[in-house]
């Protein structure tokens, strides 16, 4: 078994007779340090709890609004991505998600079993194209790539293969 991380607070409540009524422990890890965990399912229905429990959390450890904000948009873009094109809408698979919050910066990874997609390296559509001569699809990552401050993917080895997209919003300069 391995020690806790951080100190431990333990807190006593008695009765009115001084009887132990109840005890709670917290490990007091700073929240900065606290990592977002959450397996969701495969499913567009998903991403609305997850988008509003995740910015939750992010605004209890100081992330601003406006990351908050755009966060949510990359996510909902990216885990739709995975969910339509990836497990073409099948319920049976699972996306993991992390979040960690540095100095007002939020910290996303997306981690899925689909087929291999890199969406940093994906091509760019045509923007000056009319829109009617424009391929369909790829405005969604081009707005993903310019909604965030650092974006990676990795593919990682096994069977099945992950695919992993971090991505990083800092606060805006004040």
């Amino acid at each position: 078994m391995q020690a806790p991380q951080g100190d431990i607070e333990l807190y006593l409540s008695t009765d009115t007779s001084g009887n132990i009524a109840t005890f709670k422990m917290t490990d007091a890890t700073p929240p900065e340090q606290e990592v977002f965990r959450r397996r969701i399912p495969s499913a567009i229905s998903a991403i609305e709890p997850l988008t509003t429990e995740l910015m939750d959390w992010a605004a209890q450890r100081g992330v601003v609004q406006k990351v908050r904000q755009s966060a949510t948009l990359v996510i909902d873009e990216l885990v739709t991505n995975i969910v339509v094109h990836g497990y073409r809408n099948d319920p049976r698979f699972s996306i993991e998600v992390e979040a960690q919050v540095e100095q007002g910066t939020l910290h996303v990874s997306l981690q899925d079993d689909a087929a291999e997609f890199d969406p940093v390296r994906a091509p760019e559509p045509d923007t000056r194209l009319p829109l009617e001569e424009r391929e369909i699809g790829g405005l969604g990552l081009l707005f993903v790539r310019r909604s965030v401050d650092h974006i990676v993917y990795e593919r990682r080895a096994g069977s099945p293969g992950r695919n992993r997209v971090s991505f990083s919003k800092r606060p805006p300069a004040s």
